[in-house]
């Protein structure tokens, strides 16, 4: 058989999920995931967390490495750092579950979980309806719907299943087609500025965007954020909150990181209304 040469990094990783996800299917089934004690756990509004964010929303990642930055934090422990994002202002946490492209561990998304109270988003690439009952086992929140890797049937009918066991749905975009996909099931909208075909950054691709997002979402930027200059602005162009990730990780303090984050953020948006008022 003819080996595909021309497969994008999202491919790659979408077409080993599919392999990974047949396994794990075999190995546990979907009664005996409904069976665990994190599947009848009530879950807490991701949607709310962001609204009510006294923070600006921000969204703290916990992530190892990806095949962008490749080692990011390697030995790093999920349940301190988390814990430090929660008291230093994050509305909500994402745990990446991947381990063959972000290097988690099996249980990162447990210790996140018993470490914070805050909302926690299974953060994984989303091709069977089996991971959405996978993330309500594991105590998760929410969980994330790729876009550019789902139909709009696909996103309305996965969305509607995790609505209807009690998760809620980031729905992720990057381009004009994406967001004509989005479903009413859908509670969180996110404009990803990192194109996932060739991982390439620009923040200028939230802004470009913004006016096709529903206002009946909550809307957040992710990737690529790693200024408080870049949150203020995205905020006067209506963004709710941030989901960052690498900035935090690489720093040798990240819940201080975020701290002096939001704190700057509040600086710059002093500034700003003094200049108009």
């Amino acid at each position: 058989m003819k080996q595909r040469t021309n497969l994008t990094i999202l491919d790659r990783i979408n077409e080993f999920k599919r392999i990974e996800v047949a396994r794990r299917r075999q190995q546990t089934s979907l009664e005996a995931l409904r069976d665990t004690a994190g599947y009848g756990r009530r879950c807490v509004s991701l949607a709310d967390a962001i609204r009510g964010s006294k923070h600006y929303g921000i969204i703290a990642e916990f992530k190892r490495k990806s095949p962008s930055q490749q080692d990011i934090n390697v030995a790093a422990d999920p349940s301190a750092i988390t814990a430090a994002y929660a008291n230093g202002g994050a509305a909500g946490i994402s745990c990446l579950t991947d381990q063959e492209f972000f290097g988690a561990q099996p249980d990162d998304i447990d210790r996140v979980r018993a470490a914070v109270t805050l909302p926690v988003i299974r953060k994984d690439f989303t091709i069977d309806r089996y991971q959405i009952h996978e993330a309500k086992a594991m105590g998760a929140d929410a969980i994330l719907l790729i876009a550019a890797s789902l139909s709009a049937g696909e996103i309305d009918e996965f969305a509607a299943e995790a609505n209807e066991i009690g998760l809620e749905v980031l729905c992720e975009i990057h381009n004009e087609e994406e967001a004509a996909k989005l479903s009413p099931e859908v509670n969180v909208v996110g404009v990803n500025n990192r194109n996932l075909k060739d991982f390439t950054v620009s923040i200028s691709n939230s802004i470009q965007l913004v006016e096709l997002l529903p206002p009946s979402l909550v809307r957040i930027s992710e990737s690529g954020i790693d200024d408080p200059q870049s949150v203020a602005r995205l905020r006067r162009e209506g963004y709710d909150g941030f989901l960052i990730g690498t900035h935090f990780m690489r720093q040798a303090d990240p819940g201080r990181a975020l701290r002096d984050f939001i704190a700057k953020v509040g600086e710059i948006e002093e500034l700003y209304d003094g200049a108009i008022a």
